[in-house]
Protein backbone atom coordinates (compact mmCIF):
# COMPACT_ATOMS: atom_id res chain seq x y z
CA UNK A 1 0.00 0.00 0.00
CA UNK A 2 2.56 2.60 0.51
CA UNK A 3 4.76 1.24 -2.17
CA UNK A 4 1.38 2.08 -4.22
CA UNK A 5 1.15 5.53 -2.50
CA UNK A 6 4.62 6.60 -3.00
CA UNK A 7 4.30 5.53 -6.85
CA UNK A 8 1.29 7.23 -6.92
CA UNK A 9 2.53 10.74 -5.85
CA UNK A 10 5.75 10.05 -7.83
CA UNK A 11 3.18 10.19 -11.10
CA UNK A 12 1.50 13.24 -9.93
CA UNK A 13 4.52 14.91 -9.43
CA UNK A 14 6.22 14.25 -12.82
CA UNK A 15 2.76 15.16 -14.53
CA UNK A 16 3.21 18.58 -12.38
CA UNK A 17 7.29 19.13 -14.10
CA UNK A 18 6.07 18.00 -17.18
CA UNK A 19 3.20 20.67 -17.31
CA UNK A 20 5.36 22.89 -15.82
CA UNK A 21 7.90 22.64 -18.61
CA UNK A 22 5.18 22.84 -21.33
CA UNK A 23 4.38 25.66 -19.94
CA UNK A 24 7.78 27.41 -19.60
CA UNK A 25 8.60 26.17 -23.22
CA UNK A 26 5.34 27.86 -24.44
CA UNK A 27 5.93 31.48 -22.79
CA UNK A 28 9.54 31.19 -23.93
CA UNK A 29 8.24 30.56 -27.44
CA UNK A 30 5.95 33.93 -26.99
CA UNK A 31 8.80 36.15 -25.98
CA UNK A 32 11.40 34.58 -28.18
CA UNK A 33 14.16 36.56 -30.08
CA UNK A 34 16.07 35.75 -33.80
CA UNK A 35 19.74 35.67 -32.34
CA UNK A 36 22.34 37.31 -34.81
CA UNK A 37 23.64 40.34 -35.54
CA UNK A 38 21.11 43.21 -36.07
CA UNK A 39 22.86 46.38 -39.00
CA UNK A 40 21.22 49.48 -38.82
CA UNK A 41 18.53 49.67 -42.40
CA UNK A 42 16.52 53.37 -43.29
CA UNK A 43 13.23 52.88 -41.47
CA UNK A 44 10.36 54.12 -39.66
CA UNK A 45 9.81 52.22 -36.75
CA UNK A 46 10.71 48.87 -38.67
CA UNK A 47 8.53 50.11 -42.06
CA UNK A 48 11.36 50.28 -44.94
CA UNK A 49 11.90 53.67 -45.97
CA UNK A 50 13.55 55.26 -48.87
CA UNK A 51 15.13 53.22 -52.08
CA UNK A 52 14.60 49.20 -51.53
CA UNK A 53 16.63 47.81 -54.45
CA UNK A 54 19.70 46.29 -53.21
CA UNK A 55 22.31 48.30 -54.55
CA UNK A 56 20.24 51.55 -54.11
CA UNK A 57 19.66 51.07 -50.68
CA UNK A 58 23.25 49.93 -49.82
CA UNK A 59 24.53 53.22 -51.59
CA UNK A 60 22.59 55.24 -48.94
CA UNK A 61 22.51 52.92 -45.84
CA UNK A 62 25.55 53.00 -43.52
CA UNK A 63 27.11 49.94 -42.80
CA UNK A 64 26.70 49.53 -39.33
CA UNK A 65 25.48 46.65 -36.82
CA UNK A 66 23.76 48.27 -33.97
CA UNK A 67 23.95 44.93 -31.58
CA UNK A 68 24.06 41.21 -31.28
CA UNK A 69 21.23 38.68 -29.70
CA UNK A 70 22.82 36.06 -28.37
CA UNK A 71 21.35 33.02 -26.67
CA UNK A 72 22.16 31.93 -23.23
CA UNK A 73 19.66 28.86 -22.65
CA UNK A 74 16.10 27.88 -23.17
CA UNK A 75 14.63 31.16 -22.44
CA UNK A 76 17.43 33.77 -21.73
CA UNK A 77 19.52 35.92 -24.20
CA UNK A 78 22.01 38.54 -23.87
CA UNK A 79 22.52 42.15 -25.93
CA UNK A 80 26.21 42.67 -27.01
CA UNK A 81 25.91 46.70 -27.97
CA UNK A 82 28.53 47.82 -30.83
CA UNK A 83 29.53 50.56 -28.82
CA UNK A 84 32.56 51.27 -31.43
CA UNK A 85 29.74 53.03 -33.59
CA UNK A 86 29.54 55.51 -30.32
CA UNK A 87 32.13 57.25 -32.45
CA UNK A 88 31.93 60.54 -30.10
CA UNK A 89 32.95 58.91 -27.08
CA UNK A 90 36.40 58.19 -26.07
CA UNK A 91 37.71 55.01 -26.12
CA UNK A 92 37.29 54.82 -22.29
CA UNK A 93 33.76 54.98 -22.53
CA UNK A 94 33.07 52.50 -25.39
CA UNK A 95 34.81 49.46 -23.13
CA UNK A 96 33.58 50.82 -20.08
CA UNK A 97 29.68 50.31 -21.51
CA UNK A 98 31.08 46.84 -23.08
CA UNK A 99 32.54 45.58 -19.80
CA UNK A 100 28.83 46.31 -18.17
CA UNK A 101 27.63 43.36 -20.60
CA UNK A 102 29.41 40.76 -18.96
CA UNK A 103 27.29 40.39 -15.78
CA UNK A 104 23.13 41.67 -17.13
CA UNK A 105 19.82 40.07 -16.00
CA UNK A 106 17.01 40.07 -19.19
CA UNK A 107 13.47 40.28 -19.03
CA UNK A 108 10.39 40.32 -21.64
CA UNK A 109 7.24 41.32 -21.73
CA UNK A 110 4.01 43.06 -23.57
CA UNK A 111 3.10 46.51 -23.98
CA UNK A 112 0.20 47.82 -25.93
CA UNK A 113 1.82 49.85 -29.02
CA UNK A 114 0.23 51.94 -31.93
CA UNK A 115 3.24 50.33 -34.04
CA UNK A 116 2.27 46.70 -33.29
CA UNK A 117 1.54 44.55 -36.12
CA UNK A 118 0.80 41.51 -34.09
CA UNK A 119 -3.13 40.58 -33.21
CA UNK A 120 -3.21 41.60 -29.71
CA UNK A 121 -1.91 44.97 -30.56
CA UNK A 122 1.16 44.36 -28.44
CA UNK A 123 4.96 44.96 -28.96
CA UNK A 124 7.45 42.48 -27.00
CA UNK A 125 9.81 44.91 -24.94
CA UNK A 126 13.37 42.93 -24.50
CA UNK A 127 15.08 44.37 -21.32
CA UNK A 128 18.59 43.44 -20.60
CA UNK A 129 19.84 45.27 -17.15
CA UNK A 130 23.50 45.64 -17.88
CA UNK A 131 24.44 47.29 -14.48
CA UNK A 132 22.71 47.87 -11.51
CA UNK A 133 24.92 49.61 -8.35
CA UNK A 134 26.05 52.11 -6.26
CA UNK A 135 29.29 54.51 -7.28
CA UNK A 136 30.79 57.31 -5.79
CA UNK A 137 31.20 60.79 -7.32
CA UNK A 138 34.87 60.11 -8.27
CA UNK A 139 33.62 57.16 -10.28
CA UNK A 140 30.40 59.08 -12.00
CA UNK A 141 33.01 61.76 -13.38
CA UNK A 142 35.50 59.26 -14.55
CA UNK A 143 32.57 57.50 -16.30
CA UNK A 144 31.12 60.70 -17.59
CA UNK A 145 34.50 61.81 -19.02
CA UNK A 146 34.80 58.52 -21.38
CA UNK A 147 31.52 59.70 -22.39
CA UNK A 148 30.42 61.97 -25.44
CA UNK A 149 32.94 64.55 -26.70
CA UNK A 150 30.59 66.70 -28.14
CA UNK A 151 31.20 70.08 -26.35
CA UNK A 152 27.25 70.43 -25.45
CA UNK A 153 27.38 67.13 -23.83
CA UNK A 154 30.51 67.54 -21.92
CA UNK A 155 28.99 71.08 -20.49
CA UNK A 156 25.65 69.23 -19.36
CA UNK A 157 28.02 67.35 -17.64
CA UNK A 158 29.78 69.64 -15.89
CA UNK A 159 27.44 71.74 -14.89
CA UNK A 160 25.68 69.38 -13.34
CA UNK A 161 28.46 67.99 -11.18
CA UNK A 162 29.64 71.49 -10.03
CA UNK A 163 26.07 72.68 -9.08
CA UNK A 164 26.34 69.32 -6.52
CA UNK A 165 26.99 70.84 -3.36
CA UNK A 166 27.46 67.02 -1.18
CA UNK A 167 31.48 66.34 -2.60
CA UNK A 168 30.55 62.92 -0.91
CA UNK A 169 27.67 62.06 -2.60
CA UNK A 170 26.55 58.94 -3.68
CA UNK A 171 24.58 57.71 -6.89
CA UNK A 172 22.99 54.65 -8.16
CA UNK A 173 24.28 53.54 -11.65
CA UNK A 174 21.63 51.80 -13.85
CA UNK A 175 22.24 51.16 -17.43
CA UNK A 176 20.10 49.35 -19.51
CA UNK A 177 18.79 48.61 -23.01
CA UNK A 178 15.29 47.61 -24.50
CA UNK A 179 14.41 46.13 -27.67
CA UNK A 180 11.47 46.13 -29.05
CA UNK A 181 9.51 43.29 -31.03
CA UNK A 182 6.61 44.81 -33.06
CA UNK A 183 5.67 42.17 -35.49
CA UNK A 184 8.29 42.65 -38.44
CA UNK A 185 10.34 39.21 -39.31
CA UNK A 186 14.11 39.37 -38.35
CA UNK A 187 13.31 43.01 -37.18
CA UNK A 188 14.22 44.73 -33.88
CA UNK A 189 13.48 48.15 -32.44
CA UNK A 190 16.19 49.93 -30.21
CA UNK A 191 14.05 51.73 -28.21
CA UNK A 192 16.55 53.15 -25.16
CA UNK A 193 20.49 52.37 -24.40
CA UNK A 194 20.71 54.44 -21.34
CA UNK A 195 22.35 54.93 -18.39
CA UNK A 196 20.50 56.76 -15.14
CA UNK A 197 22.76 58.17 -12.01
CA UNK A 198 20.40 58.52 -9.14
CA UNK A 199 21.59 60.21 -5.96
CA UNK A 200 21.53 58.56 -2.74
CA UNK A 201 20.16 59.71 0.75
CA UNK A 202 21.77 58.97 3.50
CA UNK A 203 19.49 56.06 4.17
CA UNK A 204 21.06 54.71 0.62
CA UNK A 205 17.67 55.60 -1.03
CA UNK A 206 17.75 56.58 -4.35
CA UNK A 207 15.79 59.41 -5.57
CA UNK A 208 12.95 59.32 -8.16
CA UNK A 209 14.61 61.46 -11.17
CA UNK A 210 18.08 60.64 -12.15
CA UNK A 211 20.78 63.24 -11.41
CA UNK A 212 22.39 62.96 -14.69
CA UNK A 213 21.07 60.82 -17.28
CA UNK A 214 23.30 59.87 -20.37
CA UNK A 215 21.12 58.49 -23.74
CA UNK A 216 23.79 56.05 -25.36
CA UNK A 217 20.85 55.50 -28.28
CA UNK A 218 20.87 59.09 -29.01
CA UNK A 219 24.39 59.23 -29.88
CA UNK A 220 24.46 56.19 -31.57
CA UNK A 221 22.01 57.21 -33.74
CA UNK A 222 22.88 60.93 -34.16
CA UNK A 223 26.39 59.58 -36.18
CA UNK A 224 24.24 57.13 -38.49
CA UNK A 225 23.38 60.87 -40.45
CA UNK A 226 24.20 64.14 -40.89
CA UNK A 227 21.82 65.98 -39.74
CA UNK A 228 21.07 67.36 -43.18
CA UNK A 229 20.30 64.17 -44.20
CA UNK A 230 16.88 63.38 -45.62
CA UNK A 231 16.60 60.28 -43.81
CA UNK A 232 18.20 61.56 -40.21
CA UNK A 233 13.85 62.30 -39.36
CA UNK A 234 13.40 58.79 -39.63
CA UNK A 235 16.27 57.81 -36.30
CA UNK A 236 15.45 60.58 -34.34
CA UNK A 237 13.98 58.82 -31.20
CA UNK A 238 14.82 55.28 -32.40
CA UNK A 239 16.16 52.97 -34.73
CA UNK A 240 15.71 49.22 -36.27
CA UNK A 241 18.00 46.58 -36.66
CA UNK A 242 17.38 44.27 -39.49
CA UNK A 243 18.91 40.83 -38.49
CA UNK A 244 21.42 39.93 -41.06
CA UNK A 245 21.60 36.77 -43.20
CA UNK A 246 24.22 35.28 -45.14
CA UNK A 247 24.15 36.41 -49.12
CA UNK A 248 22.34 39.19 -47.93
Amino acid sequence: MQIGSAVTAFKQLFSRLILLATCAILSNAAFAIEAGQYYYFISDKCLPKGPQTPEERGAVTPDVMLFEVVPAGISDYFVNMNTNALIHYAEEGQEHLSSLESEQAYTAGKTLSKESLRKDGNAIQHDFMLQREAINLKTLINTLNGFSQLQTDKGYFFKKIVALANPNAKFKAITRVRLSDIGYDNRMMLTSYTSDYFMLDKQGKASDTPFITVDHGAALRSSLHDTNNPYAIFTKNSVCGEKWEPGN
